[in-house]
């Protein structure tokens, strides 16, 4: 692992090629190719390849015990951090498998409890693989330069798996609202999985024809600070004990969030309304459980 470049397929990589890649970490099939910004410098991946080391000393000394759930929240905000991409960039899954190949032994520790990795931990959509998830949930839940609120974001994988593929989260100001709705900070737990759920599935009906930018305001992100953080690579050796900041963002304005909360809000209290309609077992739960309370 000397090259510290980041990769990606030109073409489909066959299984016989990936378990070549597993066995041999040194060999790579003729259509592994560099990823490239502007002017075709490569993607760094030096920052990467520390934070990976780092999680590793951690997690041997016992960091996240037996819930490997809980380094998502640690991990998330620096993989964003160190990982500098553009969203284009991002959304190649052929990028995201030969990362997963690179740092097998994450994946299988992460998402091998029962013996095998899924195939979309592999290769699979943003809510799922396991890299693609961490840097796309830092990506639409940090409030700009701040990552705390990606912590959050993944103190409950109800969220995370429920809301990072939907297009409202898009909306950088509706994703900070539905945040302080469904994991209020400081009482992260105290809606339930199946409120958590119903409610992405309440807001993807609300938002189908009528965007939330529509109330939120159509303030756009600072494209060009982006594209100035995208141009100077992550410091080789940060303090990883500390939550590093992030590049600055101009639509999570004090307006947009508040409008943002006020969609959210609302849709919170037609969720439980929109399960029964359609009859959704969470509905049949809650049901059952109010029946037993009132017994």
């Amino acid at each position: 692992m000397s090259d510290l470049t980041l990769r990606t397929f030109s073409k489909p990589l066959g299984l016989h090629e990936r378990a070549r890649m597993l066995e041999d970490p040194a060999w790579s099939p003729p259509h592994v190719v560099d990823v490239l910004h502007s002017a075709g410098r490569p993607a760094s991946l030096v920052a990467f390849d520390g934070l990976m080391q780092e999680f590793g000393r951690r997690r041997d000394r016992g960091g996240w015990g037996t819930d490997q759930s809980s380094s998502d929240r640690w991990l998330a905000p620096r993989v964003h951090w160190a990982l500098r991409l553009t969203r284009a960039q991002a959304a190649e899954r052929a990028t995201w498998l030969w990362l997963a190949i690179r740092y097998a032994d994450y994946i299988e520790w992460r998402w091998g409890g029962d013996g095998q990795v899924a195939e979309n931990r592999w290769y699979g959509s943003v809510h799922k693989q396991a890299f693609a998830r961490l840097w796309w949930g830092g990506e639409l839940f940090r409030d700009g330069a701040d990552y705390r609120p990606v912590e959050r974001a993944f103190f409950r994988q109800d969220l995370t798996n429920s809301y990072l593929h939907r297009p409202f989260v898009r909306c950088r100001p509706l994703a900070q609202g539905l945040l302080d709705v469904a994991a209020p900070a400081g009482r992260e737990s105290a809606v339930s999985a199946d409120d958590i759920n119903d409610l992405a599935r309440t807001v993807n009906l609300a938002t189908a024809g009528s965007p939330p930018e529509i109330e939120t305001g159509y303030v756009l992100d600072d494209v060009d600070a982006y594209v100035k953080w995208l141009g100077v690579d992550a410091p080789t050796e940060p303090d990883w004990e500390v939550v590093p900041a992030g590049p600055p963002c101009s639509d999570t304005t004090p307006a947009s969030l508040e409008d943002a909360r006020t969609i959210a809000g609302r849709c919170l209290g037609y969720t439980h309304a929109a399960a029964e309609a359609r009859g959704a077992r969470s509905a049949e739960r809650r049901a059952r459980k109010e029946a037993k309370a009132g017994a």
